[in-house]
């Protein structure tokens, strides 16, 4: 994503990505203060982005602004779309193929699980620290069937998008890394009978919501209400105010963890931006 303007006013700013939104142009506002917003564009759309942009500057109350504004606001069947767009395995494969391979093995490993309980727990749990694959491969259990769609959908909503922007080399970095940190934390703090995709999960959310302020152009940001409810889930775990019993110290651990990849990468400008630079 591109840098093209800067605006004094948050409100205008989003009212012009609404805008480009409903005309196909990938634009997102980040809303610095109330005061202070940067839109930002998909590199191959910037041309067409900035001569919608000149047009707002001129008539920024003209009614097609605010029509789009509305077409956002209704629950028809294209805004659901743009929110949740279609499972398209294909698609996904081809623009995340990282995210899609370890989705499945999650998948695989939980049918394992209901064929033969033991054996799965026994062969992935951290039980045996010296065979040193057992460090991430707890993050492959799921014990619920509620446990896995959480995971999974947080998954890919995230691993998605981390790894179209920053591609699958460091989709896997990050991923292993973290998984190593939140599953030693888990280990070291409680037990090793733990297993679950949620301390990567939070080590992606980490990232983002901190990548999002250190270097909005990667095009990876989290909305504060996804990020409160991240929060709240892990303050209620370790509250034990929930009816679950939750890997906290993994949960913890991964978003720390994400928070320093956050900052590690802080000014790598993402895949688009260097597919662009290369052109050039």
């Amino acid at each position: 994503m591109n840098k093209f303007a800067e605006l004094n006013s948050a409100a205008a700013a989003q009212l012009f990505a609404d805008y480009c939104l409903t005309q196909g142009l990938q634009v997102s506002a980040v809303v610095q203060r109330p005061d202070f917003a940067e839109l930002y564009a998909a590199a191959e759309q910037l041309a067409q982005v900035e001569e919608e942009f000149k047009r707002f500057l001129q008539q920024p109350a003209h009614p097609r602004y605010q029509a789009a504004a509305w077409q956002l606001s209704q629950p028809t069947a294209a805004a659901t779309e743009r929110v949740l767009p279609a499972f398209n395995l294909r698609q996904l494969w081809q623009q995340a193929p990282l995210t899609l391979l370890l989705l499945v093995l999650c998948l695989l490993v939980y049918g394992w699980q209901q064929l033969d309980w033991q054996a799965s727990s026994a062969a992935l749990q951290l039980t045996e620290p010296a065979q040193l694959w057992r460090w991430f491969t707890p993050i492959l259990l799921h014990f619920t069937l509620t446990h896995l769609v959480f995971n999974l959908a947080w998954w890919l909503y995230l691993g998605r998008q981390f790894e179209q922007q920053l591609g699958s080399g460091l989709l896997l970095n990050v991923s292993l890394s973290v998984a190593l940190v939140s599953n030693a934390a888990q280990y070291f703090i409680v037990h090793p009978y733990f297993g679950g995709m949620s301390g990567v999960v939070y080590g992606l959310f980490g990232y983002f919501w901190l990548a999002g302020r250190l270097n909005p152009a990667q095009g990876l940001t989290i909305s504060n209400g996804l990020a409160g409810f991240m929060l709240l889930w892990l303050l209620l775990g370790f509250m034990d105010l929930l009816w679950i019993s939750m890997a906290n110290w993994a949960h913890l651990g991964g978003l720390l963890a994400g928070f320093a990849w956050a900052w590690l990468l802080r000014k790598h400008n993402g895949q688009q931006q260097q597919l662009t630079d290369t052109d050039t």
